[in-house]
């Protein structure tokens, strides 16, 4: 596996809302073009990252846990639901519709 060099330039922001004490923001892009009331640009550096390319094997592996993951929260979200439609039928069930006599009231 051979490294590729990757070059990423960076822009440092500073906060300009007054409301927020001084924030130090890092972005790829200027954020102070599209949002000149909210951000400050004070500099950009450009850095080099080394990423070790990754086998075809290993970005479908990547993949496939990101949808045993997304898999396993839609299937958690589920029984949450069911167990709550569940209890409103209990609920539902439990209420006795038929009417009752005056004598049958203890007061």
């Amino acid at each position: 596996m051979e490294a590729l060099p990757l070059q990423v330039t960076l822009y440092i922001h500073v906060s300009a809302n007054p409301h927020v004490p001084a924030l130090y923001l890092v972005h790829t892009c200027d954020m102070s073009q599209n949002y000149p009331d909210l951000y400050v640009l004070l500099e950009t550096r450009t850095v080099c990252l080394e990423i070790n390319q990754p086998e075809p094997i290993d970005i479908i592996g990547k993949q496939v846990e990101r949808l045993q993951k997304e898999k396993a929260s839609i299937v958690d979200q589920a029984h949450q639901r069911v167990a709550f439609i569940e209890d409103k039928i209990q609920q539902l069930l439990c209420i006795d519709h038929s009417t009752i006599q005056e004598s049958d009231i203890p007061f």
